[in-house]
This record gives C-alpha cells, structure tokens and sequence, in this order.
C-alpha cells in the first residue's frame, strides 16, 4: 500500500492510496482507495470539484485501475460529478440518513451490508462483500484464426510484387480494375508466405500480452527460480 496524495481544506478532506493485493483479477492493474470527509455545511459542489480534479487525473493515468471512494460524504452526491460511478450503499447509516457511501467505477462491485458501531461512533459500520465476477468466468475464449510471419516471409513478400500494367479501355486507365488486381494479388502473396494457426484468447487478455512477452515472462521465471540475481536483471530490463 502506497500513499498517493492527501488533501484538506475547508471544503473537503480526502486521501488517496494504491493496493496491489496479491490476487487482483487481470483486468485490473491496481486499486486506488480515496478516504475522504465533506462536512454538512460547505458547498458541496466546490468540494466535489476538489474530489473529481483530484480522481479523474489518476483515471487518465490508470484506465484500467479499480477505483474506491468511500466515507462520509453527507448531502454530496458523487455522481453528479463522475457519472460513471456506482453507489453500493443502500441502508441508513446514522440514524435514518444514509451519509456514509461507497462508490466505485464497476457497476455490482461489491454488496455492502450494515454491521454494529465501532467504538462510540454514532455511525454504523458498513461491510463489503464482493460481488464481483472475473471476466474470464463471464465468458468463454474464443478461437481465432491469425497469420504469423516465418523467417524469410519479408524478404519473400518483395520478391513478389510485380505489378503489370494498368487495365487499358483505348486511351482510358480503368483504375478500378486495376486497383481491384492490385488488391487481389498482394492478398494472393501475403497468403503465400504467412502461416496460419489458431490460437485461444480469453476475455481478460490484455493486447500487449503476445507469444513474445509470454516468453519474457517465462525466461524471468526460470531464472529467478535458479537463483541467478544477474540473469534476472537482464530477465526485468527485457520486460521493461
């Protein structure tokens, strides 16, 4: 856990830290907890605009981080300023007013259920309870059929692209025709010289996770269980 940043004045209290537990579901690249308090009296919509300046430049920064914005936020309603939140918080929780709300950016994140008070406080207790389903239980991988480049395909590629000359009508160029041809035969070559294969892509793989990162991956897994601390320098360096 890692303290973002920390916020006070007369409008709002907030701070923020980053989690990075040790099971998160891979869509998600981290978790950033914002804390916060806005006293019943201030103007509500000065303080959400603290509290929006200050979350929406850590989503721009981590589009695929999971947010949490929790605690007292009295008459303040978060979404009139990040419409895309989610309130999970739907009991009282101080007295009959419910003043003490969680909201996150995935929709059905969590269900929140009430607990006794901690200590003297006058507020209840509020417990998350995780909802949330994996996109890889969601949904089956599917199968898709890609082309992959052998050694030599570049070079083999160049060697075939011969174009005759243009399709003639007296003095006329038919472009079309000629364009259709063109098409047409550089799909034929790059049909000649590529390999194709199926592979298997799940629901939750990221795009920048190919067959050359899963080999960094598993080289830095080899060497780290060899204990070889120079090989495991390379082995990071490579994946950064």
């Amino acid at each position: 856990m890692v303290l973002v940043s920390s916020y006070c004045s007369s409008l709002v209290e907030f701070v923020t830290v980053r989690c990075r537990p040790f099971y998160l579901p891979r869509e998600f690249t981290t978790i950033f907890i914002v804390r916060m308090y806005i006293p019943p009296s201030v103007n509500t919509k000065e303080a959400l605009c603290e509290l929006y300046r200050a979350i929406s430049g850590l989503q721009n920064a981590h589009p695929d981080g999971l947010f949490i914005t929790a605690r007292d936020f009295n008459r303040a309603n978060l979404k009139s300023v990040l419409p895309k939140f989610h309130q999970h918080v739907d009991f009282a929780t101080r007295g009959v007013n419910t003043l003490d709300l969680v909201y996150t950016n995935i929709p059905g994140m969590y269900r929140a259920e009430p607990r006794p008070h901690l200590g003297y406080s006058d507020h209840i207790s509020v417990m998350l309870i995780s909802a949330y389903r994996p996109l890889i239980r969601c949904s089956k991988p599917i199968l898709k059929l890609v082309k992959t480049w052998p050694e030599g395909a570049t070079s083999a590629l160049q060697d075939c692209f011969e174009f005759r000359e243009a399709a003639t009508n007296g003095d006329t160029t038919d472009l079309e025709e000629y364009m259709s041809s063109v098409i047409s035969y550089i799909s034929k070559c790059n049909d000649d010289v590529t390999i194709s294969k199926s592979i298997t892509v799940h629901s939750n793989q990221k795009p920048w996770m190919t067959a050359k990162m899963h080999a960094l991956l598993k080289s830095r897994d080899s060497v780290f269980r060899a204990g070889d601390k120079d090989a495991l320098r390379t082995a990071w360096a490579k994946l950064s």
